[in-house]
């Protein structure tokens, strides 16, 4: 089992500008806005990085199939024709 963390302001879990205090048990209702210099956004979780470029990579993917499907569709090469030069 995990020690909690102590009690303390720490960064809003539903919040981005804000902070939440945590009890040492569960986070509270009562927040505040961040002090002057703690930064803007929250830096991103790695493993959040990789899913979205993951995800960017997979879906040119699937649409470079897609438009590979149609063009060799459209030459003939999928539907079994033999192929022929234009007149």
């Amino acid at each position: 089992m995990t020690a909690a963390a102590p009690p303390g302001w720490y960064p809003d879990p539903w919040g981005v500008r804000a902070e939440r205090w945590f009890d040492g048990r569960a986070w509270t209702p009562h927040v505040r806005d961040r002090p002057a210099g703690s930064g803007g956004r929250p830096r991103m979780h790695p493993g959040a990085i990789v899913a979205i470029v993951l995800g960017v990579v997979l879906a040119l993917a699937v649409v470079a199939a897609v438009v590979g499907f149609f063009v060799l569709m459209v030459q003939g090469v999928v539907c079994g024709e033999a192929p022929h030069y234009c007149d």
